[in-house]
């Protein structure tokens, strides 16, 4: 390991210190950033062998950093993700993406060592370049049994192969990048990076700097010339998320971008030329963010040359069932689970659900379901829907019965928490992830709470 580059990515200057003096010692080239704003063009200039990052850093999403890193032409690297706060779903998705090893805080320096050494080890045999390309650019599902969503698939399918940009409208959860990826995958640009950006994730200043690039010097802060989104996104597709938050001085920038096919960098004196196509997601009504003088009419109507609108799952109930079936197969493959599918009665629970969080919260509910399941069909019991309403228990007095029924009557409320936490933890076998969705509260909250109750009652 003598020689090769770790980039490390992690803002507590006492931790960056400690990691980089460990990284060192193992014979790495360390590159150490207190913020991850630049992790992509540091990952495509220098090409690190492994990145360990925080996910808890400033201007970093391990999530984004993945998918984008997938992408581009070095493809994903050898990626470690600390994190403070775990979640399931979470872990599993950026492992999905490619992160080789998921680390909680605090970590031993002893086990970090380890799980670098172990990323080393791991080597993934080359793949003939056409066969990585089917790979790389395997075709985007979105599954529908719903007329009115066939149809805007297939109008969406007309259009994607053109250099039009589009807007796509839907409330939140209901699959708008997934939908702005089978735009890009239906293209000629599939072959070429799709960048994707949220522009409700970071403030005015930075998002211009992200979006546009910039120059060394540019403002504080900027040690070196930065390529913006534009240009990494270059002869592909970039994927601006809701874009009605963005701020109007940016919104008059981005539309000179799309009419001119130029890019300002911040502290730049000479426009940079950009192929790009824009797909332009918002959760709220555009035309009303228009009227209500909270994003510019030219900038609408240039990106709504294309307009497609997702309807919300509650408007297409005939959807639940095969999505139901996608994910139950798609968890139990991940997580090596033997469900079959769904009994009559949880299938009638979901159907009659409203789905606020559209296709992302049934996703949320079947997973959870795939791996909650004491037989090979989910039952209602299962589902653990948030409202808990229409959820009938088992006929039995074992699982999450035992719990409903468990007497927490007697002694203080804080007597009574504690009971119910250690009897959920009991049920799920001490799996404090499990037992903090059981609970309705976050694995921090249930970590407090067994902090709290070291101390005598």
């Amino acid at each position: 390991m003598s020689g090769q580059r770790l980039f490390l990515i992690i803002e507590n200057p006492k931790e960056r210190m400690t990691y980089t003096d460990l990284f060192e010692g193992m014979g790495f080239l360390v590159d150490a950033v207190p913020e991850g704003s630049d992790a992509l063009t540091h990952l495509l200039s220098q090409k690190p062998a492994v990145v360990v990052a925080d996910d808890s850093t400033p201007g970093f999403s391990a999530l984004d950093f993945l998918k984008q890193a997938a992408d581009s032409d070095t493809g994903v690297p050898k990626t470690i993700i600390l994190t403070p706060d775990p979640v399931m779903d979470y872990a599993v998705s950026l492992i999905r993406h490619g992160a080789l090893d998921y680390l909680i805080k605090p970590i031993d320096p002893r086990q970090l060592e380890l799980s670098v050494k172990k990323s080393l080890a791991t080597a993934v045999a080359p793949l003939p370049p056409e066969k990585e390309k089917t790979i790389k650019h395997k075709a985007v599902q979105i599954i529908t049994k719903d007329p009115g969503m066939a149809r805007m698939l297939k109008l969406a399918a007309r259009v994607a192969d053109s250099s039009a940009s589009v807007l796509i409208q839907g409330e939140s959860g209901t699959g708008k990048e997934l939908l702005a990826r089978f735009l890009h995958e239906k293209s000629a640009r599939r072959h070429q990076p799709f960048i994707a950006i949220n522009c409700a994730a970071l403030p005015e200043n930075l998002l211009e700097s992200e979006l546009f690039g910039h120059e060394k010097g540019a403002f504080t802060g900027a040690l070196a010339k930065k390529a913006g989104k534009f240009e990494l996104a270059d002869k592909g597709t970039l994927f601006l998320d809701e874009i009605t938050e963005m701020q109007f001085h940016l919104q008059s920038k981005l539309l000179r971008v799309l009419q001119e096919k130029v890019v300002d960098r911040v502290g730049g004196t000479q426009p940079v030329d950009v192929d790009v196509r824009v797909i332009a997601t918002t959760n709220r009504d555009a035309k009303a963010a228009v009227e209500n003088q909270e994003f510019r009419e030219d900038l609408f109507y240039r990106l709504n040359t294309i307009p497609l609108i997702i309807p919300p799952l509650r408007e297409r109930r005939r959807d639940i069932q095969p999505l139901c079936d996608f994910f139950i197969e798609k968890y139990c493959r991940i997580d090596a689970r033997s469900v079959k599918g769904l009994t009559d009665q949880a299938l009638s629970v979901l159907q009659t659900h409203a789905f606020p969080g559209n296709v992302r919260e049934l996703e949320n509910v079947i997973h959870r379901a795939v791996l909650l399941a004491e037989s090979d069909m989910i039952t209602p019991s299962d589902l653990l829907m948030d409202d808990g309403a229409n959820i009938p228990l088992g006929d039995d007095d074992t699982g999450l019965e035992s719990i409903a029924n468990e007497d927490f009557s007697a002694g203080s409320l804080k007597e009574m928490e504690q009971k119910m936490i250690f009897r959920t933890l009991d049920q799920t076998e001490g799996n404090r992830t499990h037992a903090a969705k059981i609970l309705g509260i976050s694995v921090r909250t249930l970590r407090n709470k067994l902090n709290e109750y070291k101390e005598p009652l």
